[in-house]
């Protein structure tokens, strides 16, 4: 917009623009009541739909927007991108994790983290391991489970059976917090004894009797044992150890992501729940039903306030 002429005059209440007459008309604006007074509106209206114009015109230039003119690919190009996209990341996944610059070794990738959540309350501060995955369209999603070498939760466990033999072998090998049968249900029943325990065994004979005893005790904190659930079997040691320490996991999207620690964590904690990671998720490569199976690319280790440090995971 080309100015003809310019004439500003100031005092203590108003500040007005006068533009030449002929062609914009005058605009006059109040300071201290911020109105404004327009006269010739026909001409005002011209001036700021060239504005609106000018402001359109720049906002499509300032922008990636695609010409109109501007050809879609075919299916057969978009076919050839994707698989050129899948070649890159299949060549990216099998370079050394070394190579990538925010690579560290684990044990001072934890010393990074666990600084990054001092002052932390220890309920957030957990380590997650996260895989990226590299699969080809249509490949089922991994899944699976896995045993951690050290849980980041400690259940407490209770166990309920009329073999003694079978409740002495499990004392010796599983850390439980009560275990006992008929005389045990009952003291839980009476209140003599504490049932702060977090999840429940037992074998099939002393169910019926836990059910009329603590059912709605047990059964409203999702405890009692139960068949459905996993929790009564008559080989006790052998579902538990499945049981124990498990955790479930699926790839979401392109990866895969975890809880596998705690910032007060010993390091060998850490590195042998890292390995029982590691060995699970190539267990899931093997059972894939694929023509081509997924690969596992970069891992990192990250906190929920801390950074996501790159390792040597495969």
């Amino acid at each position: 917009m080309m100015l003809h002429s310019l004439k500003i005059t100031r005092n203590t209440r108003m500040c007005a623009l006068r533009l030449p007459s002929n062609n914009y008309g005058v605009i006059t604006r109040m300071l201290n009541t911020r109105s404004f007074h327009i006269s010739r509106t026909s001409s005002l209206a011209a001036v700021a739909a060239t504005e609106d114009a000018s402001e359109s015109k720049s906002t499509t230039s300032g922008t990636n927007m695609p010409p109109a003119n501007a050809t879609k690919l075919s299916k057969e190009q978009l076919k050839k991108r994707e698989i050129r996209r899948l070649s890159q990341r299949k060549q990216q996944a099998r370079q050394p994790a070394n190579s990538h610059p925010l690579y560290m070794e684990v044990v001072d990738a934890l010393r990074f983290i666990r600084a990054a959540e001092v002052g932390r309350p220890e309920g957030q501060q957990t380590i997650t391991l996260t895989t990226l995955i590299v699969s080809e369209k249509g490949t089922s999603l991994l899944n699976g489970n896995m045993k951690l070498f050290r849980p980041l939760k400690e259940l407490k466990i209770a166990v309920f059976s009329t073999d003694k033999e079978l409740l002495e072998e499990v004392k010796s090998q599983f850390n439980c917090q009560l275990v006992g049968g008929n005389e045990t249900v009952e003291g839980i029943k009476d209140g003599t004894i504490r049932a702060n325990f977090d999840v429940a065994f037992a074998t099939p004979e002393i169910v019926p009797f836990i059910n009329s005893q603590l059912g709605k005790q047990l059964g409203r904190r999702g405890i009692l044992p139960n068949t459905k659930k996993g929790t009564v079997s008559d080989d006790l040691v052998t579902l538990m150890n499945a049981k124990m320490g498990n955790i479930p996991f699926k790839q979401t999207g392109n990866n895969i992501s975890i809880p596998i620690g705690k910032c007060y964590f010993s390091d060998k904690d850490i590195l042998l729940n890292i390995i029982a990671a590691r060995d699970a998720f190539k267990e899931a490569l093997a059972n894939q039903k694929a023509k081509r199976p997924s690969i596992l690319s970069k891992t990192t280790l990250s906190s929920t306030h801390g950074p996501g440090i790159v390792i040597d995971f495969v």
